[in-house]
């Protein structure tokens, strides 16, 4: 007996090392893949992001020559310049109104601001994108027949009764007015949209949010909220991080994280891709799955979990965790949060989130998802 158990003690201690040794440089030829994808698509990214600033600077730099007050398309509006830069054309989604902007002396007559609202009218989301400067430059070439050539400003024909009929009423509803800039006189007229306009135009988001919203268990009301707050569902609404379209996605953070979970590998996700409202609502639901089921999954109350991820997905988990116990580490504050209601954490974000901007979002998104969840007949999850 003796003799058995010290030959298999013997045999053990000279198969444990071999089998170990083999698992250990298999996970870490694993680890090393894993660590060059993620150096590649930061990388991937750091050139892609050079290339969008670079081309926006330079845009923007030409733009502020011709105007005092210039406009870019960013999460609240959509702006356009005509080739010489004499004419600005705003979509505001925030304030619902359109804005025509003319240099020069000579006013315009009605027959040249209605051709413009015709324009705006009948503008598609792949003709906004295919006509911007900086899309262009940071597109190089690629393809755009991802991008819906649905109308940029929203089915005006569901409100108005027709697009000739929106024309008329629109053109009637103008405001026009000049004023002096160190820059030239600047001609100005303002079109109030109806006020359905904004309902109407995110109601046809609500088919692909709730495609999502299935598929990634992500409340449907939640998704609508974002996409409102982020947006004002604006499909090509981008901001200076770089963040695109209607959830506004960060290809480097949410964008690799999501794309992660869809496709089994992470991948740097680019506008053109962003911009397609559909994928951009799947990726963004399929990052609340992964801040939820994942990076969260340690908080216990599913509604102290909901507010956690409303401001994780503007800030990042590692500013949440900071609201609670003063450092970046989400597995410490678990203990903390765990002992609170949802109503203390929520206080506790709005008190200690580090950004303003981060704790006006909660209080955005909260309010929003709440309006959405009576539209939708949904009651708290």
């Amino acid at each position: 007996m003796l003799r058995r158990l010290a030959t298999l003690t013997f045999c053990t201690s000279l198969t444990l090392p071999y089998i170990s040794n083999a698992q250990a440089d298999e996970f870490e030829r694993f680890l090393k893949n894993q660590q060059a994808g993620v150096e590649a698509i930061k990388n991937d990214y750091q050139a892609y992001k050079s290339r969008y600033l670079a081309a926006f600077e330079n845009y923007k730099a030409e733009v502020e020559k011709e105007w005092q007050t210039a406009e870019f398309t960013n999460q609240e509006i959509w702006a356009s310049y005509s080739s010489d830069l004499q004419k600005k054309q705003v979509i505001d989604f925030a304030f619902n109104e359109i804005r025509l902007s003319y240099k020069g002396d000579k006013q315009p007559d009605k027959d040249q601001v209605a051709a413009d609202i015709a324009g705006l009218i009948t503008l598609t989301q792949r003709q906004a994108v295919e006509t911007d400067p900086v899309n262009v430059k940071l597109m190089q070439g690629k393809s755009r027949t991802g991008i819906p050539k649905e109308s940029l400003l929203g089915d005006v024909s569901a409100v108005y009764g027709s697009r000739v009929e929106a024309l008329e009423k629109m053109s009637r509803a103008a405001v026009q007015y000049q004023e002096q800039t160190e820059k030239g006189t600047v001609t100005i007229v303002k079109i109030p949209l109806a006020a359905e306009l904004p309902v109407t135009r995110s109601e046809k988001f609500l088919p692909a949010a709730f495609k999502a919203a299935e598929k990634w268990q992500i409340e449907p009301a939640l998704i609508m909220a974002i996409a409102h707050t982020e947006s004002h569902f604006n499909p090509l609404a981008r901001s200076h991080i770089p963040a695109f379209g209607l959830m506004q996605i960060v290809p480097a953070t949410a964008g690799k994280d999501a794309s992660k979970l869809i496709y089994g590998e992470a991948k740097l996700l680019t506008s053109e891709q962003l911009y397609n409202p559909e994928f951009n609502l799947q990726t963004g639901t399929a990052y609340l799955n992964m801040l939820q089921t994942r990076y969260l999954k340690g908080i216990k109350n599913p509604k102290s979990r909901l507010y956690c991820a409303i401001a994780a997905y503007n800030t990042g988990t590692g500013n949440v965790a900071k609201a609670f116990i003063g450092q970046a580490s989400m597995q410490k504050s678990y203990q903390f949060i765990n002992r609170l209601t949802p109503e203390q954490v929520f206080k506790v974000l709005k008190k200690g989130l580090p950004y303003k901007e981060t704790r006006n979002y909660l209080s955005k998104v909260t309010n929003k998802l709440e309006h959405y969840r009576q539209i939708l007949n949904h009651p708290e999850a």
